[in-house]
Parts: C-alpha cells; sequence; structure tokens
C-alpha cells in the first residue's frame, strides 16, 4: 500500500499541546479528571500517537525523506498595529501530567496555562475551542529527535493561525495606508524587538527561557524562541520563518518610490519595512545556529533558513494608485540575503482550467500544438499538444499545466464564485466561477510581464528582475528602472507546501478546502457538490494522480545552473500534509477533534493512498500505421450506423434527476451485413474477411473503415481564420454537431475564404486526428474548408464471427460489428 509520489511532506495538525510528544501525557480541563490526551491509538500504553503515525507515514511513503514539523502560534487581528503573536492552551485553569507519573506540564517560551494575562483560544459556540493548543516545547524537542531517529529529515515550519470569526487567512494581516509613518510603525510593532540574547536554552527541561516580558507577544519572539529550540533538538534540516503573510509583506514603508533607491551596486530596492524585517531575522536565527555550532550545510541540507510566500506573491506584490500600477519583485532582496538558503515558496498552482460539461476550452484544444513562444496571442485557442483525448483526470494533461495554462500563458481577472445549479445545463450543484472565469475569456499577457505569471518559475530563475510597471507615460505596463538584487540562478527554488484536496476539480483550485468554519474555505472552480451532504464530491483519486504529476514532472523536467545549482530542490517539495494523529482514531473520532469532519474533503494524505501498489503505467496507445478494412469491391451490404454517448444520471428522492456527460464525441456502433460471402478461387471474399479479423486479433488491433455512405468530405468547414492561427484540425459536420475526424484518406481540395489552395499552400499531418497547416493564416474571419474522403479507426465489437454455409462456396455472414475507437 506504498504511495512512491511523495519525498516530503508537512506533519500536522501543529496545535495540541503534547500531540507531538513521545512521551504520553494526561491532561485535566477545569473540574474535570485528569484523562489520556495523546495515546489514543493504544490507549494504555506507552506508545504515542505521534510515533503510530509516523510508522503509518513510513510503511506509505517509502520515498519521503523529509518531514517538516508545523507548529502554531496565533494572532489576534488583522491589524498590524495591533496584533499579538503568542502561544495558549486549550487548559487553562486545568493540569497536565505524563501519564506515567512525575510532575510536568505545558510551557512555551516561559508561558504556562498558570501565567497570568495568557490570552485564551476562542470557543465560537461556547464549548469548542476554535484551534488546539500550542504545542509545548518538550514535545517539539522531543519530536524532532525522534524524527531523526528514524532516519528522515526534518524541518521546523513556524505557522500563524488568526483566532478571528471565520478563522481569516494569515494573508490578511496588514496595515492601511500605507506608504507612510504609520506603516512603518506598525511593522515595527508587529515584529517586536526580541533579540537573540534574550533568550536561555533550558537543556534539562527543554525550553527555551525569555527574559523580556512573558506577555510580549511578537513575531521576532515566536520565531527566535524557535531558533533556539531547534539548537536544543540538536539542529534542522531547515527552519521555516513563516509563510503565506502576503499583507504584511507588502506594506510600503513611507520612503517607497515606483522606482526605488539603488544599493551600492546600483540593484533596485524598495521600502518594503517587513521584507527588511524578515532579513534581519534570517541573520538572527543564522548567528543562533552559527554560535550553537550548527553551520549549514547545503549538500547535506542542514540547519538552512527559509521564508516561504505564497504562490500568487512569490514573484512580486501588485500595487495601484497616484498614476502607477504593476508589479514590484518586493522579496528579491529577502531571496538574495546571505542567510536565505532557497527560495521557497507554498505552491498551490492550478493544474487544470476545467470546466462542467465538455471540460472547456481544453478539451477542445488538446491537440493543437502547444505555444512555442511566450506571450501567448490567442489563449482561447491555446494548445495542448497532447496524443489523446484528455479528461481532468489524465496524467499528461495536468503536467502541461505545471508550466503552462492559466497564470503561464494566460490569467483570469475573477475570483468569485457562487454556490448554484450548474450553468453548463448538467443540472447538479456546482462551485460555478463569475466573471470572465466563466466564460473562459482568456486575458493575455504581454511582452515583459512574466513577473504577473507567477508559473514562470524557470523564467524567473533564470533572469535577472526589474520592477513591471505603468507610470502613465505611455509606454504601458513594461519593466522599468533597475534589475534587483537577486543574482540568477544562484539559489534553488523549493515548495514548502504543495497538496491537493479530496474533492471534484481539486486541480482547478488545489488551494481551495472545505472547512464550515473558515471564511477562506469553499470549494475548487467547477467542482460538484453533493446536496445531500452540502458538500463537494469526494474525490480521491484526482488529488492522488496530482501528487504523482507534480512529482514525476518536476523529477524529470529540471534544470541545473553551470554551477551545480538545481533549479528545483526537488527533495525539499513539502507535500501536504499527514497528520500526527494516527488512522484511524482521526478522523473517526469526532468528538475529541474539531477537524476530524474535514478530513474527507481536505489535504489530508493519511488513509486516502491507494491500498494496492501503484501499477506501471500503460504503455502510449499506438497511432499506427493501421490496416484498412477489405473493401470487397462488387459485394452487396448494407451497414447500420448507431452513435453513443454515455451519461451519468444521478436521481435524487424529490424527483428531480441530473444529467452529466462522460464524453464529448460519440462512439459509433457499425454493423455491416453481407448478403453472401464467397470462397472460391476467384473470389475469395470469405478468406479476405477471415484473415483480416485474425491478422486483428478479433478486438485487439485497430485499424482505418471508410464509413459507408459518412466518407466523402465536401466543402467541409474545418476552421476560421483569426490572422494569428496557421493549424486547423480536421473535423466532421453531421447536421449542427462537430466532431473531429480521426483519420482522412486524401484531401482534394483547400478552400480558404471559397478561394482554392495551391498544392503548395497546406500539408496534412499524418495518422490519427490529423491537422491541416496553412502555409500563411487566413485572414480573421476567413472560413477554411476541405474536399475529402474521411476514415473512421475501429476496431471488432467481438472476438467470434459467425459464418454459415448454404451452398458450395457460398457463405453467410449475418453481419460484421465494429465500434469507433478514440485513443
Amino acid at each position: 500500500m506504498s504511495f512512491p509520489y511523495i519525498g516530503a511532506i508537512n506533519l500536522i495538525p501543529a496545535t495540541g499541546e503534547f500531540t507531538y510528544d513521545t512521551v504520553a501525557y494526561s491532561g485535566q480541563q477545569p473540574g474535570g479528571a485528569m484523562a489520556p490526551i495523546n495515546t489514543y491509538h493504544a490507549p494504555g500504553g506507552t506508545k504515542t500517537d505521534v510515533e503510530f503515525a509516523l510508522d503509518q507515514l513510513q510503511a506509505t511513503l517509502p520515498n519521503c525523506a523529509s518531514v517538516a514539523v508545523v507548529v502554531q502560534w496565533i494572532a489576534n487581528s488583522l491589524d498590524a498595529a495591533s496584533c499579538k503573536i503568542y502561544p495558549s492552551s486549550t487548559f487553562i485553569g486545568g493540569a497536565f501530567e505524563p501519564t506515567a507519573g512525575g510532575a510536568d506540564s505545558w510551557r512555551v517560551s516561559d508561558v504556562t496555562i498558570a501565567t497570568a494575562g495568557l490570552m485564551p483560544i476562542s470557543r465560537p459556540d461556547g464549548v469548542h475551542a476554535a484551534y488546539g493548543g500550542t504545542p509545548s516545547d518538550q514535545s517539539i524537542v522531543r519530536c524532532i529527535q525522534a524524527i531523526k531517529a528514524r532516519g528522515l529529515n526534518v524541518a521546523l515550519y513556524l505557522f500563524l493561525g488568526v483566532d478571528l470569526p471565520g478563522k481569516p487567512w494569515r494573508a490578511g494581516v496588514t496595515y492601511a495606508p500605507d506608504v507612510s509613518s504609520a506603516a512603518s510603525s506598525a511593522v515595527a510593532s508587529f515584529l517586536g524587538s526580541a533579540t537573540p540574547a534574550m533568550f536561555t536554552r533550558d537543556a534539562t527541561n527543554l525550553t527555551v527561557h525569555y527574559s523580556g516580558s512573558v506577555l510580549d507577544f511578537t513575531y521576532r519572539r515566536f520565531v527566535l524562541h524557535y531558533a533556539h529550540l531547534a539548537v536544543l533538538a540538536g539542529g534542522v534540516s531547515l527552519f521555516a520563518m513563516g509563510s503565506e503573510l502576503g499583507g504584511l509583506e507588502a506594506i510600503r514603508g513611507s520612503s517607497w518610490t515606483p522606482a526605488g533607491t539603488s544599493d551600492a551596486n546600483g540593484h533596485a530596492v524598495w521600502d518594503y519595512p517587513f521584507v527588511a524585517g524578515l532579513i534581519a531575522l534570517a541573520n538572527d536565527c543564522r548567528a543562533i545556529f552559527d554560535a550553537a555550532g550548527l553551520a549549514k550545510n547545503l549538500a547535506t541540507r542542514e540547519n538552512l533558513i527559509v521564508y516561504s510566500p505564497d504562490w500568487t506573491q512569490w514573484m512580486g506584490a501588485q500595487h495601484s494608485g497616484a498614476g502607477v500600477s504593476g508589479i514590484w519583485p518586493h522579496l528579491d532582496s529577502l531571496y538574495a540575503s546571505s542567510n536565505i538558503d532557497l527560495v521557497s515558496f507554498d505552491n498551490y498552482m492550478p493544474l487544470a482550467d476545467w470546466t462542467t460539461g465538455d471540460g472547456g476550452l481544453d478539451a477542445q484544444n488538446w491537440r493543437a500544438p502547444a505555444p512555442s513562444s511566450w506571450p501567448v496571442a490567442a489563449p482561447a485557442t491555446r494548445g495542448i499538444a497532447l496524443a489523446s483525448s484528455p479528461d481532468i483526470d489524465t496524467l499528461a494533461y495536468l503536467q502541461a499545466n505545471i508550466e503552462g495554462g492559466e497564470k503561464f500563458d494566460y490569467f483570469y481577472t475573477s475570483y468569485a464564485v457562487a454556490q448554484t445549479l450548474d450553468p453548463n445545463g448538467t443540472l447538479q450543484w456546482v462551485s460555478a466561477p463569475q466573471g470572465d472565469r466563466l466564460t473562459q475569456s482568456r486575458s493575455v499577457y504581454y511582452a515583459g510581464q512574466q513577473l504577473f505569471a507567477f508559473k514562470q518559475i524557470r523564467w524567473w530563475w533564470n533572469n535577472a528582475h526589474s520592477a513591471v510597471y505603468d507610470n502613465g507615460d505611455g509606454q504601458g505596463t513594461v519593466p522599468r528602472g533597475p534589475q534587483t538584487q537577486w543574482t540568477p540562478q544562484s539559489k534553488s527554488v523549493c515548495f514548502l507546501e504543495y497538496g491537493f484536496p479530496t474533492v471534484d476539480k481539486c486541480v482547478n483550485q488545489p488551494n481551495r478546502f472545505f472547512d464550515p468554519s473558515a471564511s477562506s474555505g469553499g470549494a475548487p472552480f467547477w467542482s460538484i457538490w453533493n446536496a445531500a451532504d452540502k458538500a463537494p464530491l469526494v474525490d480521491n483519486r484526482l488529488a492522488l494522480l496530482a501528487h504523482q504529476a507534480f512529482y514525476s514532472y518536476w523529477s524529470a523536467n529540471n534544470e541545473t545552473s553551470g554551477g551545480g545549482v538545481k533549479m528545483i530542490a526537488t527533495d525539499l517539495m513539502f507535500a501536504w500534509c499527514w497528520d500526527a494523529r494516527p488512522l484511524p482514531e482521526f478522523p473517526l473520532r469526532m468528538d475529541i477533534w474539531g477537524d476530524a469532519g474535514n478530513w474527507r474533503y481536505g489535504h489530508w494524505l493519511n488513509g486516502k493512498l491507494p491500498a494496492l501498489p501503484t501499477p506501471t503505467p500503460s504503455p502510449p496507445p499506438s497511432y499506427g500505421p493501421f490496416a484498412s478494412f477489405p473493401s470487397l469491391l462488387g459485394l452487396g451490404w448494407s451497414t447500420k450506423v448507431t452513435p453513443k454517448f454515455s451519461t451519468a444520471t444521478l436521481e435524487r428522492a424529490s424527483g428531480k434527476s441530473a444529467r452529466r456527460m462522460h464524453m464529448r464525441w460519440p462512439l459509433y456502433e457499425v454493423e455491416l451485413i453481407y448478403d453472401f460471402l464467397r470462397s472460391d478461387s476467384v473470389n475469395q471474399e470469405l478468406q479476405q474477411i477471415m484473415g483480416f479479423f485474425e491478422t486483428m486479433q478479433g478486438q485487439t488491433q485497430p485499424f482505418w473503415l471508410q464509413p459507408p455512405g459518412l466518407a466523402a468530405l465536401q466543402s467541409q468547414l474545418v476552421g476560421v481564420g483569426d490572422g494569428v492561427t496557421t493549424s486547423f484540425q480536421m473535423q466532421r459536420t453531421t447536421g449542427a454537431f462537430t466532431e473531429p475526424l480521426a483519420g482522412v484518406a486524401s484531401v482534394s481540395a483547400v478552400r480558404v475564404n471559397g478561394s482554392p489552395l495551391p498544392a503548395g499552400g497546406w500539408t496534412l499531418s499524418a495518422g490519427y486526428q490529423p491537422v491541416l497547416t496553412l502555409s500563411a493564416p487566413p485572414a480573421s474571419g476567413a472560413p477554411v474548408a476541405v474536399d475529402g474522403v474521411a476514415l473512421w479507426l475501429c476496431r471488432f465489437a467481438e472476438d467470434a464471427l459467425v459464418l454459415e454455409q448454404f451452398a458450395y462456396q457460398l457463405f453467410e455472414l449475418k453481419s460484421v460489428k465494429l465500434i469507433t475507437v478514440k485513443l
């Protein structure tokens, strides 16, 4: 039951006073009894839940070599000027003790459950806490040491949860208006003034003491505390100072201008006070590690330091107003800092742009060549160059969108969603996007605007960067000013998070997770909902396929600089997520854990991986050459053709029903009925049919058939010019229905706007689903039509032929049944 496509993973829940501990503890709520709190999997034993969870992880993910232990403190405001960053417990007024006896309790940076002024975790319903308590210091040290003892690398990942109604995303912490001294002061207040010298490591009690006020709840205290705690644990492979604080990152100080200033080397820098604060924190963390003898080693992954922005802002912060609008590479100075060792970001980029119904534009343009240059002029007809017609759960389709598709070739401006009946007419309840995303009205990028296209990792890594903005001078949104401090190819890129919720259409919007208690929760674009559950449909298979696509793509498509620096640190791509609460207790014990109900829809991988080893992928289908069905010239026959679709039907208790098509184009059942077949030495029709049937091995091999009565193409429209496109997929129109042709026996004429093209004015690709390529693009609105002979790709529908002899050398064949083939 192993899954080989995960090399590193995040260990959550980030909370729980002793969830991560390898020592058994009991807890007592005020007025309650003392009860075990981290041995639910094996009650009464000494082996704790996290040890069982790690056993399950190693048994299931054989290639996972790194585990990031996620630890959460709490933020109580979205206003940076007043926001406090603090640890807390759900047992305030209660008690803890080791289950085996003795005295010990919860402690984090000198904060205990008896600390006067300790800020409690809210209980929105008056009973259940919005979050679990912060993990106790000694539990983190022991967890790190236990993971290292298993031969795994360990990262320590610092995380913020916002304790406000709706549990808003931490990126919402910000300050307005910025470009002001007040904004700089707000950031300074958020960061605080803690210094490395204010902390003392306590190796006996596995904690770190703080000489400042115990109620100094600031971000620097948070980060420096855990830098010292990592030293107590013997060091970590990766120390992540935080993530996705986009609102803070983008706050501009009082001296910010569009052009910025230049450093001593002439590189552009801008006044982003939180980014400067992160650089200072990285310097302090490095000083702590170095003083403890924990030197960094990139080759062996020891004591590295990162900060990880979100996927939408890792290239730059967008600003508008005061006569300018554009994007500024605000984090380049952080990435260039000597004590930031990798360029990290949380990668939840879309791997699909797939609608309900027929799948939308990607389903229509899969066969066309992929763009060969950037920017893409006509994203509505962007090809994907796939070998066969995809669905959303096609591995090659998902991989084609890792360095392609939305936020690479084009973008949408709308992120609004409405839970409504499917606007594409399937009668299902869906997360329907709004605005340009609903109509798939794709917007283009222009030359020099790669910073807006945040999937352009390869371009970003290989190039220097400048701010890209419009200042009203008539040149538009273009690169301006000197280059930043980033040196191309100088550091590898890692992903502190990536993953996929296990719901329908998860690859359209991988960051979305279903959590009714969170304002940032929801379901991906176009996901179908289960009306009875009031939740999106579960789809574990698609999420696992996306993990396979992501892992295998970057393993095969990496790049290395001349100095040996890899573009992507593939060993540091941390999947989200594995839970320290083992199966089956989590998620079954909903009486204990408030988030257990979200497990089936969320990014958790525990319990969702395949029960059997992943099969070896099937070899790609053959695209020819194919044999041709015997024509048996002069023989009388008749034909019956039956187009067939496949439709999923959902019947509801109300009597209503909903339907969804599985196929955009039908399969055709073809029945050829012969009056007789001759076996004499002159005609040998029987031998031709039988020999061909045996050569095709019954149903095994596909072959070409000129569909009787349907082969002729007369003025068949294959496309309309747009002044750019030169390639058009061959297709056939029957009434109002148009579908791609499997093959073409010949093309006798090509006309553009009614005028025939010379033989040298066009070419036709050979084999399956041919493409007509013109030597010059037709004018906008000019129809492109062809005359020719169509072919269907078929196979025998059965593995037997029934032939009956009714006279000497005369046989009756009731029918030959064929069915068309899609490759």
